[in-house]
């Protein structure tokens, strides 16, 4: 039994030598590989590389940094001024808002005023002129035989409404109706047309004038009209001068050709009539006015 023990006990030293033994050897082999020249190279070598990789990445990162800090400026400098125009916008957006509000309620304050002052006129018209009657431009005949050249010169408005007598005239004063000559002269279509007359009042005057040579009345006289002088033609029988309203009116189916008192664009002719301010030839306005 002592002998057995002794011999287990001599082969655990034995085993525990050996162990230390390689130890020794592990150790001496690392010393030298530590302390290689080629080793040593080869890391100083890996060591300067990844040093230059990291300077190498180091300058890159700094320049997308600088790139970025560029970028990043002129993004504030154009946020700064898109900031600054959408607030000039807005501003002006604002001004052109308030200046459409005013000028909506100019507008409809004028197309009150308007609408006012239309029915105001409408009301005025009313009360300032009143149409009597209404009738035809009547005269004598403008040419009845070679002998007879008397007669009435003046034109008369017929009313249409006449209150007739039961007694036949001899004949020897003859009233006829009139009708529009000259083509197209006085208004489109008006050739041979029967011309109507009113008879009117105008409240708030107490006198009118006819005033050939002009469109316009004098200062402190009101319009009641304006358009063409006319009268009957000079191989015809004699007549007066009457003042053709600008847009004359027809007698309703009194486009045939009758005849009667023929109604004529009065022109002027230079000579005795000083030219200028008159032209030769040339037709002559008039204007009806009151005060």
């Amino acid at each position: 039994m002592n002998i057995l023990c002794s011999i287990v006990l001599a082969l655990h030293i034995i085993q525990s030598d050996v162990a230390h033994a390689n130890n020794s050897a592990s150790l001496v082999n690392k010393r030298l590989l530590l302390n290689d020249p080629d080793v040593t190279a080869l890391r100083l070598s890996n060591a300067e590389k990844s040093i230059q990789d990291m300077i190498g990445l180091t300058q890159q990162l700094q320049t997308q940094n600088s790139n970025m800090q560029t970028t990043i400026a002129h993004l504030e400098a154009t946020l700064v001024t898109e900031t600054s125009k959408r607030l000039d916008l807005q501003t002006t957006i604002s001004q052109l808002q308030t200046e459409l509000t005013k000028e909506t309620r100019k507008t409809s304050g004028m197309q009150l005023t308007l609408s006012q002052l239309q029915t105001e006129l409408s009301q005025e018209k009313v009360k300032v002129s009143q149409a009597l009657s209404h009738g035809f431009i009547a005269g004598q005949e403008h040419y009845k035989g070679s002998t007879y050249y008397g007669g009435p010169t003046n034109i008369l408005c017929l009313p249409n409404n006449p209150e007739l007598s039961n007694r036949t005239a001899p004949g020897n004063s003859v009233l006829a109706g009139s009708e529009y000559e000259d083509g197209n002269f006085f208004i489109r279509g008006a050739q041979n047309e029967d011309a109507p007359c009113a008879l009117c009042r105008s409240r708030n005057t107490s006198s009118s004038v006819m005033i050939p040579g002009k469109v316009t009345c004098y200062d402190g006289w009101k319009m009641e009209y304006y358009g063409i002088l006319a009268s009957g033609a000079y191989g015809h029988r004699p007549s007066s001068y009457i003042c053709i309203d600008s847009l004359p009116e027809f007698i309703q189916g009194g486009q045939d050709d009758k005849n009667g008192f023929l109604l004529y664009a009065t022109s002027t002719k230079c000579g005795s009539l000083p030219c200028p301010p008159y032209g030769d030839n040339l037709a002559v306005n008039c204007v009806v006015c009151s005060k």
